[in-house]
C-alpha cells in the first residue's frame, strides 16, 4: 500500500464528518436526534484519531511508507 492510500482514508473521514454536520443543519432535529448526530461525529473523530496513531506503526508496512505516514499525518494529530 502507498502513503496516499492511508492519507486518503483520513481525509475522507474529515469529509464524512463535514457531510454529517451539513445534513444536521438542514434538518429540524429533536434534541435527542441532534445529540445522537453529535455523538456519531465524535465517534468518527475518535476513529480517525485511532487510525492516525495506528497507520504509521503498522509493522508490515515498508519503512519508507511508515516514515512518510509519520510526516504526512503530523497535521492530523
Amino acid at each position: 500500500m502507498e502513503t496516499e492510500d492511508f492519507l486518503r482514508v483520513i481525509n475522507e473521514i474529515d469529509f464524512v464528518c463535514e457531510d454529517i454536520d451539513e445534513i444536521k443543519v438542514h434538518l429540524n432535529l429533536t434534541k435527542s436526534e441532534n445529540n445522537k448526530i453529535l455523538q456519531a461525529i465524535e465517534n468518527v473523530e475518535k476513529a480517525k484519531k485511532i487510525l492516525v496513531e495506528l497507520f504509521p506503526n503498522i509493522k508490515s508496512l515498508d519503512m519508507d511508507v511508515r516514515e512518510d505516514l509519520v510526516s504526512g499525518l503530523m497535521d492530523f494529530d
